[in-house]
């Protein structure tokens, strides 16, 4: 008994569980949307990259051509119906022609009787109807696989436009480290070189503290460049300028 008490809980255990595992994305959250705020900078960022890609504007233009296709495929049978409509020639040729009343002696009258005056015809293929499902099925299929692809990309621009932003807070940092590191290499040239002078410091110490300076100038010049690229990186995807970005954030 307690055994199947046991198997009872962890069933229902699992399939509680069951929601956890099936969340479905809120692509919306993955992108905010353009008429929605955004929470913080790294957000506003995510949001220009994906309105300033032309890329990701023919995606939405691919999403639309296949939203018109399914809506044609619904109508599409129409052009399947074939209308005809046949005049009787005689009536038409012959003055003599009169229409007999039902009811009445058709002997009585000298002129001749001719019906029908038309005959109206509609025609229709019966693969029309027998293959609409599929066809319907078809375009519907194009505009979800249109959908995920959007989906998809909302992913990938996320993740590029975060990956590119960390890279530019890195090095922003790192500057910073090595605009220190060349100020403390600065201040240590200038008093070693003001002891080499006076003679008390070897020409080995100066030497020293100039290359360590130099270093230092080298590695500042290298972390402003790459500080640059990083910027400039975030920049082919969101569109603007950095700066501008962050002007309009505020």
């Amino acid at each position: 008994m307690q055994n199947l008490q046991k198997g009872l809980l962890i069933f229902l255990s699992f399939l509680i569980s069951i929601p956890c595992f099936s969340q479905k994305v809120d692509f919306d959250r993955v992108v905010t949307p353009s008429e929605m705020g955004t929470r913080n900078f790294n957000e506003y960022l995510i949001q220009l990259a994906w309105m300033n890609s032309p890329e990701n504007e023919a995606l939405d233009f691919e999403k639309d051509l296949r939203e018109f296709e399914f809506k044609a495929k619904k109508k599409d049978w129409m052009d399947d119906v074939r209308f005809s409509v046949n005049l009787n020639e005689n009536n038409l040729n012959r003055k003599d022609t009169v229409f007999v009343i039902p009811g009445t002696d058709p002997s009585s009258a000298n002129q001749t009787n001719l019906f029908p005056i038309f005959n109206f015809n509609a025609t229709v293929s019966l693969g029309t109807f027998t293959n609409r499902k599929n066809r319907l099925g078809i375009a519907e299929q194009r505009v979800k696989i249109a959908e995920s692809n959007i989906n998809q990309k909302k992913l990938n621009v996320r993740l590029e436009i975060l990956k590119r932003y960390e890279n530019f807070l890195m090095f922003e940092e790192i500057l910073k480290a090595v605009i220190q590191a060349e100020e403390n290499a600065n201040q240590a040239l200038l008093l070693i070189t003001d002891l080499f002078k006076a003679d008390k410091a070897s020409f080995e110490d100066y030497n020293a503290a100039s290359i360590s300076y130099n270093s230092a100038v080298e590695k500042r010049i290298k972390a402003s460049a790459e500080l640059k690229i990083a910027q400039y990186l975030i920049e082919e995807m969101i569109g603007i300028s950095f700066d501008e970005a962050k002007k309009m954030r505020k």
